[in-house]
């Protein structure tokens, strides 16, 4: 192996995840967010996947990102959701992405290309769009807009008021657009029945293996695998500490592994003695502080299955990225996107 740390992402669990998805948004359309590099797993292997799965709508957050599916697919419909300003329209308009627009300055930078757009209805998130009493305004009018979309701010919480509210919103400004296509479904909207979906369902998480859902099961295939090399065991007494600041002692004898991943990896440093991995389908407690090259794990009950050179599961079937993303104190979509650069990647086609 060239690194001590893997990542291994299952492109066949990713493209049942989007055919569940697929199914379940018909008769609706089912596109793909490939943001921040396909959710931090690789955009190339991952759109090339979809493609060959059937999709044809993708959606970034920038004209960059733009630019790389472009670059895969010269036939795709990619939607950009900063939208454009002068400095970028241009750029956009070549590569004939469709820009969000998310309000007037946006418009007058798109109007002269007179190219398709998108336009992005604010209806209780209160971050990008056009807020709902100025989807009358005279510039929309005059603009092409291929598709309206807004997003729901609790749709990982099915029964929460809001999504209701929104929804209403939303359909009351499509009225006036009868003949526009609109979006509104992201990954738990895609799921949540047909008023949350629109025409143009845009899962994102849920391709990846993530949990659309706060308080429910996942009904999606694990995708990614994060795991790390065993690179020495260490038997240390009872009370010595482990690791820096010494945070972590014990009542009596224990084996240790040191493993040969950390926070430069994608193991969140807020893991230090309260998160897991697993080992032949044990969970195993991290152990003093993550370091940025190696972590601690206390492997005292495997001690007569484990060696120097195994590999160490930080997500994957034992342990889920929604559990180590609870155990960080944040989302599995940050997770995804923060895992390391210098991983070595493999990418699992059967």
């Amino acid at each position: 192996m060239s690194a001590y740390g893997r990542l291994r992402v299952d492109l066949s669990a990713l493209a049942a995840n989007y055919q569940y998805l697929t199914e379940a948004a018909a008769p609706a359309r089912c596109g793909a967010v490939v943001k921040a590099n396909a959710y931090g797993l690789g955009v190339g292997p991952v759109v090339t996947k979809l493609i060959n799965c059937g999709c044809t709508h993708f959606f970034v957050a920038n004209i960059p990102e733009g630019r790389q599916i472009r670059q895969l697919n010269a036939d795709a419909k990619v939607y950009v959701f900063s939208g454009v300003d002068k400095a970028s329209a241009a750029d956009c308009a070549q590569l004939g992405l469709v820009p969000v627009l998310n309000h007037a300055i946006q418009i007058q930078a798109w109007a002269p290309y007179q190219q398709p757009a998108a336009v992005h209805v604010d209806t209780g998130m209160e971050r990008l769009g056009f807020p709902v009493e100025q989807m009358c305004i005279a510039e929309l009018k005059r603009t092409n807009i291929e598709l309206l979309l807004t997003h729901l701010a609790c749709a990982d919480t099915p029964d929460h008021p809001l999504n209701c509210e929104q929804v209403q919103r939303f359909v009351a400004v499509a009225k006036r657009y009868r003949n526009v296509p609109t979006s509104i479904g992201n990954s738990a909207g895609t799921l949540m029945g047909p008023q949350y979906r629109g025409d143009l369902c845009r899962p994102g998480i849920a391709i990846y293996g993530g949990n659309p859902f706060v308080n429910e099961p996942n009904p999606m295939q694990p995708v990614v695998f994060l795991e790390g090399t065993v690179l020495q065991l260490r038997s240390v007494e009872a009370r010595k500490s482990v690791g820096y600041g010494a945070t972590d002692t014990a009542d009596s004898q224990r084996l240790l592994a040191v493993v040969g991943v950390g926070y430069a990896d994608g193991v969140p440093r807020l893991l230090s003695n309260r998160g897991f991995a697993g080992f032949n389908g044990c969970r195993l407690p991290i152990v003093g502080r993550i370091s940025m090259d190696l972590t601690h794990i206390d492997v005292t009950a495997v001690a007569d299955q484990i060696k120097v050179g195994d590999m160490v599961e930080f997500i994957g079937m034992t342990i889920s990225v929604d559990d180590m993303a609870a155990w960080a104190q944040t989302i599995s979509y940050e997770v995804l996107t923060g895992l390391g650069q210098r991983l070595e990647r493999q990418y699992i086609t059967s």
